[in-house]
């Protein structure tokens, strides 16, 4: 199978407060699901607005920052993974050179089997606002391809109103980046939108996992969405499901 990766290429995020915030793609959210696919033997293109080389954030690499993005009493094994994380996002040469979304016409989509979309607070700094990604979504949603999203990626399905002002997504359960997990990062009060009311306000049916920082992962026909960067791991697999079943 093919699976095409959309990420963000902003390496700031504009707060309002006028500050550019250091940020970027958050690198757990793309380097499980990556390694994932590829061990799973599928094949990964990866896409950003322009072509332009994504920037890993560089809270997500470091060890000592990981421990308060993963829920309390789970395993530290931070140094371990920030090195892992490293090492992929060095080897993998579509990080490098990925593909311009504004280069994919509708014949290139119908090649994939599925899109995932990558998070990090940076989305929030391109996703929602580019005419072509959303273009490209709609026609993956038109060949009713499987997508699937973690964290901030869903900012990317905010700009996929119709001409009457309808969401595709309207009535979908789904999770995201919780208004819980915003209000203890060093952004709170800062960011331009809270993924969580905006979800809400276009029609989403919201859920999140009981406990701040643990995995939530949610199906609703065929998207699948992640909360945080600690449901990675379960969001690509579910994915795999999916695919392998809709394939």
């Amino acid at each position: 199978m093919k699976i095409l990766v959309v990420m963000t290429a902003k390496a700031t995020l504009h707060l309002l407060d006028g500050e550019e915030h250091p940020s970027g793609f958050w690198a757990e959210e793309f380097v499980v699901p990556y390694t994932t696919f590829r061990a799973a033997g599928h094949t990964v293109d990866v896409a950003t607005i322009g072509g332009r080389a994504p920037t890993v954030d560089q809270t997500s690499i470091d060890p000592r920052f990981l421990r308060w993005v993963r829920p309390e009493g789970s395993p530290d094994e931070d140094a371990a993974n920030a090195a892992e994380y490293v090492r992929v996002i060095e080897s993998t040469p579509q990080l490098r050179d990925p593909l311009a979304v504004e280069s994919l016409g509708e014949k290139d989509i119908a090649e994939y089997d599925g899109v995932y979309i990558s998070g990090g607070h940076g989305a929030i700094g391109d996703l929602p606002k580019s005419d072509e990604l959303a273009q490209v979504l709609r026609w993956a949603i038109a060949q009713d391809k499987p997508m699937a999203t973690v964290c901030h990626g869903h900012t990317a399905l905010l700009a996929l109103r119709d001409g009457e002002g309808r969401w595709p997504f309207e009535g979908y359960r789904m999770t995201a980046f919780s208004h819980s997990e915003e209000l203890v990062t060093n952004m709170a009060g800062r960011l331009p939108l809270i993924l969580e009311a905006e979800l809400t306000r276009l029609g989403a049916r919201y859920e999140k996992a009981d406990t701040i920082w643990d995995s939530h992962v949610v199906v609703d026909r065929k998207l699948t969405t992640g909360q945080n960067p600690y449901s990675s791991k379960a969001l690509a697999e579910t994915f795999l499901r999916q695919l392998d079943e809709h394939g």
